[in-house]
């Protein structure tokens, strides 16, 4: 990129928004795409820096601001770390302080600093997450996300000013599982936070003492369903950090904490708390560790643990098996707060079959796996898959045979180059013709009121999806150059719509091809 181009795409962000929409759009896509060189991003920080003092970004302004951000990101990835000079270092530093309010401009600060990750920038990443850390969750993530990526020989340089950070619950979860994370690899001579063993074991303590309240009496720390679960999801993940930490340091007299946890009913804190003294030499934990793998939603990590010590066959067989484990990644699976928050109360293998499936260069043992959710409002269930993945859809697949749900799931998942999908909305004028043309030959057929709701691309192969009318019935209607399918909807709470329709559609073909 020519560094005019870069002088034109800052004077123009400073009247961005007295420029008409097209300029904006192609401003914002040449931001997005500029290739800058070490001595862009410089300039491009420099710039920023004085802007940011004379006329600071407005709310409107931000998108524009991230989007030179992200193009200086990515121009760093490139590069071995240490590009910045230090200059630019202490400028961004000062920038961070006056926008620290402004969470996606100045995460984006700090993702340069961990991208760098020379001696200067981490010391500066350092100062400003002890100093003032971000606020949101995924500010946090997006800034440590780097420094788990790169290889830097100065990640020691982070501490132990970055340990100053347990004192925000914001990212101290974070630190520590940076902490882990370097301690385990072998990039710093010593765990991290060895010198904070204390702090550590404090305030495993007192979170255990405070999850147990929470067990005991939820109403008195939360006045939704959604608060609390937010409040245990997070004290989970700090215990989790602390456990694996007091492990990595290896002082043995903190098990009186690590025993403090193991008495708490949650499952994922009893297994990190197990494993935790089982890495001590303390067999109270070896025992726990082989008694949770009994339980679904933590039998993955538990054999895990076990193996990693060596004791894998202390499990029961029963445990061990393919099926077993299966069950157990879904059942964890299904318990992340992006899923549905917690374990299904009953789980079991509907069908299984070994087959070969897209991704796998060999058979796989694949299961489908029916699981049920007893809640206030009512009774949830649903058939999931398992095996080649974790993977479930809301709709109900209860009427189909097990070989059309293996299609739903495969046709669902895989993704290829060559399998794309267009809206109606967004066709091309060639498209549009084309379609019109099918909805002729389809309207001999006997189908009417058509109405498309999108194009696939499968392998050459063009996909059109419809809504229709056929006889008396309305449904779904896909024509792929050779046959036309027909799926009447179905009443129900939760019926397949076109969406899974043609995941079948895609699917029946995917395993066809795979399994001749």
């Amino acid at each position: 990129m020519m560094h005019s181009t870069l002088e034109d795409l800052v004077r123009e962000l400073t009247t961005l928004s007295s420029l008409d929409e097209s300029r904006r759009a192609e401003w914002h896509h040449c931001a997005l795409r500029a290739h800058l060189g070490t001595f862009e991003v410089e300039q491009l920080l420099d710039s920023l820096s004085s802007l940011s003092q004379s006329q600071p970004p407005t709310a409107a302004d931000e998108a524009a601001w991230i989007a030179l951000l992200e193009s200086a990101c990515r121009a760093l990835e490139r590069h071995e770390p240490g590009r910045l000079r230090p200059q630019s270092v202490a400028r961004m530093g000062a920038m961070y302080r006056r926008l620290a309010d402004r969470g996606r401009i100045s995460r984006q600060l700090l993702r340069l600093l961990a991208i760098d990750a020379a001696r200067d920038s981490l010391v500066m990443f350092a100062e400003l997450l002890a100093d003032s850390p971000p606020v949101e969750a995924q500010d946090v993530l997006v800034a440590f996300a780097p420094l788990f990526q790169r290889r830097s020989s100065d990640y020691a340089a982070l501490f132990p000013r970055l340990l100053d950070g347990l004192e925000h619950p914001t990212v101290a979860t974070a630190v520590l599982d940076l902490s882990n994370f370097l301690a385990r690899a072998g990039l710093v001579p010593r765990h991290p936070a060895a010198p904070r063993v204390r702090q550590l074991a404090e305030l495993l303590g007192g979170l255990s003492t405070r999850l147990a309240r929470v067990e005991e009496h939820p109403d008195q720390f939360a006045d939704s369903r959604q608060a609390l679960e937010s409040l245990v999801s997070e004290s989970v993940a700090l215990i989790v950090a602390l456990c694996d930490a007091l492990a990595g340091i290896g002082e043995k007299w903190v098990t009186g904490k690590l025993y403090q946890a193991l008495e708490l009913s949650h499952r994922r804190v009893r297994t990190e708390a197990a494993a935790a003294l089982a890495r001590l030499g303390d067999p109270k934990g070896i025992e726990t560790l082989v008694a949770m793998a009994a339980e679904p939603v933590v039998r993955s990590r538990a054999l895990a643990y076990l193996d990693e010590l060596g004791l894998l066959e202390r499990a029961p067989e029963q445990c061990r098996t393919s099926e077993a484990r299966a069950i157990g990644d879904l059942a964890a699976w299904l318990a992340e707060p992006t899923q549905f928050g917690l374990p299904p109360q009953s789980i079991e293998v509907f069908d299984h079959c070994r087959q070969h499936w897209p991704g796998y260069s060999a058979p796989v043992d694949c299961y489908l796996v029916r699981y049920e959710y007893r809640l206030p409002a009512g009774q949830l269930w649903g058939i999931a898959l398992a095996g080649p993945g974790t993977s479930a859809v809301l709709a109900d697949l209860a009427d189909l045979p097990p070989a059309d749900i293996y299609a739903v799931y495969a046709g669902r998942d895989t993704e290829h180059a060559e399998i794309t999908e267009t809206a109606a909305a967004d066709l091309a004028e060639r498209e549009r013709v084309s379609w019109e043309q099918v909805r002729s030959r389809l309207e001999v057929e006997g189908f009417s009121d058509l109405e498309l709701i999108k194009l696939g691309r499968f392998f050459g192969e063009e996909h059109w999806i419809a809504n229709a009318r056929h006889g008396e019935r309305r449904g779904v209607m896909i024509h792929d150059g050779r046959q036309t399918e027909w799926h009447p909807h179905v009443p129900g709470k939760r019926p397949l719509g076109s969406t899974e329709f043609y995941q079948l559609h895609k699917g029946r073909k995917l395993l066809r091809a795979f399994n001749p």
